[in-house]
């Protein structure tokens, strides 16, 4: 997970760094027992969980947390951080953890945008890549997506001729069904977002348009690959 550069404060990183730590120093000072909501999102999946300041020297800031919320630190370099007296999210970068004693020590904070709470529907990123056909009436696109939720997706595709004003667009999804073996295959309708891209490879976004079956299918799909990424988080400690 990254977080670009324009999503930070203007402010002089190491006046900001010094001005956020004084927060979080009056916090503990004047609310020592106050939760802080610790967030990581990992393969699109947000995971969140309470923790505590349990000291602060200098720059760096120790918090207590669950070994979950840990491990998905050590697997992102870095946590957003929401806490009383913090106007913003905060951005705090990985300096250790002690996963016995269930503590992160974080450094280099900064003041961001969490983009990813403004989504509707949980996004989960595929264990790989799927190929998709995109049928836009008599015609047949071939794409590739990344990641996936209930209420849509994105689609890298070639080809873009077609998809903008096109009408009864449909999203082909084939995916193993693992307690067979076999192909399980949906139509979803969907509508066009967007496409950006002067050159392919396009990025299209889709908003999914379900009847019973299809959201059935894909909320299926969704929930077992959120139990493959908290295994592999949990295996990864």
């Amino acid at each position: 997970m990254t977080v670009n550069s324009d999503q930070h404060s203007q402010e002089p990183a190491s006046e900001e760094q010094l001005r956020i730590v004084g927060v979080l120093q009056q916090l503990k000072t004047e609310q020592p027992e106050a939760s802080l909501t610790l967030i990581n999102i990992y393969k699109e999946l947000p995971i969140t969980h309470p923790a505590t300041i349990s000291d602060i020297r200098g720059r760096h800031v120790e918090l207590s947390t669950s070994e979950l919320q840990l491990a998905a630190i050590a697997q992102c370099n870095e946590v957003f951080i929401r806490a009383p007296y913090l106007e913003q999210t905060v951005l705090g970068r990985l300096e250790s953890i002690d996963i016995r004693r269930n503590l992160v020590r974080l450094c280099d904070f900064a003041s961001v945008e969490l983009k990813a709470e403004n989504r509707q529907t949980v996004r989960v990123r595929l264990n790989k890549p799927i190929s998709v056909i995109l049928h836009c009436g008599p015609d047949r696109i071939s794409g590739v997506v990344q990641d996936i939720s209930v209420g849509g997706c994105c689609i890298n595709t070639l080809v873009r001729s077609g998809l903008e004003g096109g009408r009864d667009l449909r999203l082909e999804l084939k995916i193993i069904d693992k307690t067979t073996g076999l192909p399980n295959c949906t139509r979803i309708p969907c509508s066009l977002v967007q496409c950006s891209g002067a050159s392919a490879p396009f990025r299209c976004t889709f908003r999914f348009q379900h009847d019973q079956q299809t959201e059935q299918f894909l909320a299926t799909l969704i929930n077992q690959r959120q139990l493959e990424i908290l295994k592999e988080l949990r295996d990864s400690l």
